[in-house]
Order: C-alpha cells, then structure tokens, then sequence
C-alpha cells in the first residue's frame, strides 16, 4: 500500500531539503560571523585612534583640543540654544544704526543717507533722488 508523497521525498529522496527552506543555522553563523568582524574592527578603530592622537600629542605637546562650546557657530550647525540666542537683536542693532540715522555713503560723489522712513516718505510724495528713472 503506498502512502502519501511528500513532495521533498519525490525528487531528492528523504531528509533533503527544498530550495524553499531556509538552513537557519547557515544563517545564525553567518550573523554572529559578521557581528565578530565588527567588534573586532571597532576595537581595531579604537586602538589606532588612541595611537594616534597620543603621537600628535607628543610632536604637538598639546594635551588636548580647545573646545569649541563657546562658539556660537561651529560650520554649520548652531550651538546657541534658542532661549540664549541674541544673534539677530545684536545684528538688528548694528543695521538700524545704518537705517535710521545720517551718514555717508561716498563722500567724494556727495551721496548720503537718510533715515529709511524719512526716505519712504519722500519717495511717496513724489521726490525721486538725483539719477533715478522716472
């Protein structure tokens, strides 16, 4: 009396396995394999930046590196936390000293400024400087 056939016993014979299993210990060996690779290429990593930064300290002499903290701009990331940031009240003090008040802007060609609002109003009246397209 014949039984039931499996289907991984029509082919290959019994205890082969189909292309579709997967030999799961294949693939923990695998992963711990790559995972010792990593440890040790970190450790590795470690070791070459301690040896190196202990050279530069010694041809150097310096000890370590000045930090940076107190920089309010460190390429291009911002270190100021925003509760602190008084970049743009400072720089707005600097520019409305410009745009508010009297001053040269060439001597030589007797061009001046006037304060911006005292300029907006005379352009709204009507009043266009010297050169100006009308």
């Amino acid at each position: 009396m014949s039984g039931p056939v499996k289907a991984h016993d029509d082919q290959h014979g019994p205890g082969h396995k189909s292309e579709d299993e997967i030999d799961y210990w294949k693939v923990i060996v695998v992963g711990v394999v790559s995972l010792a690779i990593f440890a040790l290429s970190t450790v590795w990593a470690a070791l070459l930046l301690r040896h190196e930064t202990k050279k530069i300290e010694e041809t150097t002499g310096i000890s370590h590196r000045p930090l940076k903290v107190t920089q309010e701009e460190i390429g291009i990331v911002d270190q100021v936390p925003f509760a602190v940031d008084n970049r743009l009240k400072r720089w707005r003090r600097e520019h409305d000293a410009r745009l508010n008040g009297y001053g040269w802007v060439d001597r030589a060609k007797g061009v001046a400024h006037v304060p911006i609002e005292q300029a907006i109003d005379a352009v709204a009246g009507g009043a266009l400087p010297a050169g100006a397209p009308r």
